[in-house]
């Protein structure tokens, strides 16, 4: 039997990073050797670090190489590499034919000090997914058939399908850095990229709102023609093309109209366009193919016959075909038909205004899909890639640095991010100007000199709340020490700002500190908001029964603690739950005061017994109807010593639920080391229960709510977790 290809060869996400090489500087088809660019991957996320995993691909002298996330190592890609089993979904066995894909992704609580070093190549991309790698398939390093097939979640066989990931597209060449993110293919999670360069280089683009709000705002706001991209299911974006309406349905003649026009305003006329430094172009049709001329030296640019819909929106075929100069024109045609910047009203041979975005997405039928992602109040500056050729007059999120030093990728975006990392290191005490923003890890003198920061550089830190920084005179992190923690320091003032050789960054014990609500690292049904309570910030709303927040601690030793509450709700006999182990261990619950409004604040305690060590501590709820700003964790008397309940699960014998929320069917990775699974109710009700399961399992009769999944593995780990069934 033949089997549908679940997936094609990968492509350039978007035209535009050769086309921009090819305009700025010619490169030859091997990439010379660069100076290696370290990348830091900073979670913002409401994922744990060992729930984000990384992988990077790409071309390095014309041979297709992946990078290890945890050594740098740069690898040929061999078909030796497809050693992971993935989903098998209707019968689709993947490109080899048996289930296997390339085992080229690391946790991110995997990689040394979360930084990965990207040397001399193109066509990279770091590819980041969230509960489960995702599963390529390697050809070769050369000759045919070579590359790597990636996601394709048009098509429902897949074994991509439901897994969140996003992409931060590279590459490192002779003329620079060149970077991006990308929501040219869709959007599965907010992003941020900043990258540093000699001659205070620093340039910062990406998403600045949490991923709830954005979905909140397409769901508001997206015109009809629109609707069909968001993807509930999944809580994604797609782009448009990637949709059964722009492909086959109500959409696919979305642009016809428009390109007939064009094509028959011009068939008596000229189109005259100013592409910038490409020059002035006037061009005319004949027959079916468009030809434009350059005035300033009578080249020649053509678009072969007029483009399709899809064409239009992905920048593809004839919108993608030809000589460079072609390609030019091209770029520009498509870029202006996707902003609607060409207006079909202006006299015969008048040069159209292209290059003024305060024009762009004003008349039907434009992209609205990428107009979206060029909201300020979503995207930072509002550059990004809404389509593949964003990138003509500067409205996309490329950042070119001559000479870059580093980078981060911040994983969830940019919201509430007031500093980019855990710490914060500055040049001077004003807490101003050139800045080197740090994760946890240890940080000998050779790493801080590569990062840009020598040992009388270090004038200041900013420590964010729940880390500390331990600064030593020796690359030994041993002897003389001074530790800062969760505040700002001038080292100048202590005399260590030309004393501190290395340092260590690291999460400081939650005890004590105060643990902003809205600081969690999954959470299910809540929203966060602007609060008025002391110190402003934000706090968690729109809690509603069955809701939860989860929140990574420190507990330094067993014993009895004291849980404070930052609280404020219009409503009585609100019940608010701490628990933990997904909610199998039951920790105890406090009863909230009337605080006579949403934004009126008030407290509330309750003493618990809590286990030494580092978990996920719960917040839930069965009845909703408050806001929560923050908690905090203290000390109380009479300590005594409790066990844990269960074995923790090793990493290297995890099992994977997907997706999660689920509609109908749940997928389960690692499904062969699973003697039992079961699925309770909140109230501890078993509603499915199975033995040795498969790598699928239907949840279609499921009523929607919060459960939880108990895993008993055969080797006598147990674990737990919750699924959202929509």
């Amino acid at each position: 039997m033949k089997i549908r290809p679940f997936f094609s060869l990968v492509r350039a996400c978007c035209a535009h990073l050769v086309l921009v090489l090819a305009m700025a500087l010619p490169v030859s088809n091997h990439v010379m050797a660069q100076a290696p660019v370290p990348f830091t991957l900073y979670n913002n996320s409401a994922y744990a670090d060992a729930n984000v995993y990384v992988g990077i691909v790409g071309i390095v002298n014309d041979n297709y190489v992946w990078i290890n996330p945890k050594t740098g190592a740069v690898n040929l890609m061999s078909p030796s590499n497809n050693t992971v089993p993935g989903p098998v979904i209707n019968g689709n066995m993947g490109p080899g034919g048996n289930g296997l894909y390339a085992n080229c992704f690391a946790r991110l609580s995997e990689i040394p000090n979360k930084t990965v070093s990207i040397p001399g190549i193109k066509g990279c991309r770091i590819l980041i997914s969230f509960n489960s790698q995702l599963f390529l398939y390697f050809f070769g390093a050369s000759g045919a058939p070579s590359g790597y097939a990636a996601p394709n979640l048009a098509n429902p066989t897949d074994p991509n399908q439901g897994i969140r990931y996003e992409i931060i597209e590279v590459a490192n060449a002779p003329n620079g850095l060149w970077s991006n993110t990308t929501r040219v293919d869709g959007y599965h999670y907010p992003m941020g990229l900043e990258v540093w360069g000699n001659g205070g280089f620093y340039q910062k683009v990406g998403e600045i709102l949490p991923h709830n709000q954005i979905l909140s705002l397409w769901q508001a706001n997206a015109p009809a023609a629109f609707a069909a991209c968001y993807d509930a299911t999944n809580g994604i974006i797609k782009c448009p093309s990637k949709t059964t309406a722009f492909l086959s349905g109500a959409q696919s003649a979305y642009y016809n109209a428009y390109v007939d026009a064009i094509w028959a305003r011009y068939q008596n006329n000229n189109l005259v366009f100013n592409s910038g430094d490409a020059g002035t172009w006037s061009g005319r049709v004949s027959g079916n193919v468009f030809t434009f001329t350059r005035a300033s030296d009578g080249k020649v640019g053509v678009i072969a016959r007029k483009p399709t819909n899809i064409e239009v929106l992905e920048g593809s075929g004839a919108l993608a075909t030809g000589e460079a100069l072609d390609k030019v024109v091209q770029a520009q045609l498509c870029a202006a038909m996707n902003r609607h910047a060409i207006d079909l009203n202006l006299p015969a041979g008048a040069t159209q205004d292209v290059g003024t975005p305060s024009k762009y997405y004003k008349l039907s039928p434009y992209n609205w899909y990428s107009s979206f992602w060029h909201r300020t109040d979503i995207t930072y500056q509002g550059k990004s890639y809404g389509f593949c050729y964003d990138d003509v007059f500067d409205q996309s999120s490329t950042i070119n640095a001559s000479s870059a030093i580093r980078a981060t990728v911040t994983i969830g975006g940019f919201a509430g991010v007031g500093q980019t990392g855990p710490v914060t290191v500055y040049k001077d005490c004003n807490y101003t100007g050139t800045a080197v923003n740090l994760t946890t890890g240890n940080y000998t003198l050779g790493q801080l000199n590569t990062l840009g920061i020598l040992n009388d550089d270090i004038s200041s830190l900013k420590v964010a709340a729940g880390y500390k920084v331990t600064l030593y005179q020796n690359d030994n992190f041993t002897g003389t020490s001074l530790t800062v923690t969760a505040d700002d320091a001038c080292l100048v003032d202590n005399g260590w700002n030309d004393l501190a050789t290395s340092l260590k960054v690291e999460g400081n014990t939650t005890t004590g500190n105060i643990i902003q609500a809205e600081n969690y690292n999954f959470m299910s049904g809540v929203d966060v908001e602007a609060t008025t309570d002391a110190g402003g910030g934000q706090n968690v709303g729109w809690i509603d029964a069955g809701d939860w927040m989860s929140y990574e601690v420190t507990i330094p030793s067993t014993g009895l603690y004291r849980i404070d509450y930052r609280v404020a709700t219009p409503n009585a006999n609100m019940v608010l739950r701490l628990e933990k182990d997904a909610g199998a261990t039951q920790l105890g619950a406090v009863t909230l005061p009337n605080t006579g409004g949403w934004q009126n604040w008030g407290n509330a305690a309750h003493t618990v017994t809590l286990p030494a060590g580092t978990y996920n501590l719960g917040l839930a709820t069965t009845t909703g109807g408050f806001n929560l700003n923050y908690f905090t964790i203290t000390a109380a008397a009479g300590a005594r010593a409790q066990t844990q309940a269960y074995k923790p699960v090793p990493e290297d014998n995890a099992v994977t639920l997907t997706p999660n929320p689920v509609s109908e069917q749940l997928y389960i990775r690692g499904n062969e080391k699973v003697k039992v699974l079961g699925i309770y109710s909140l109230g501890g009700q078993e509603v499915i229960k199975v033995k040795n399961p498969g790598n699928t399992l239907s949840v279609s009769s499921l009523t929607p709510g919060v459960y939880i999944v108990t895993i008993e593995r055969k080797d006598g780990t147990i674990s737990k977790t919750k699924i959202l069934k929509q």
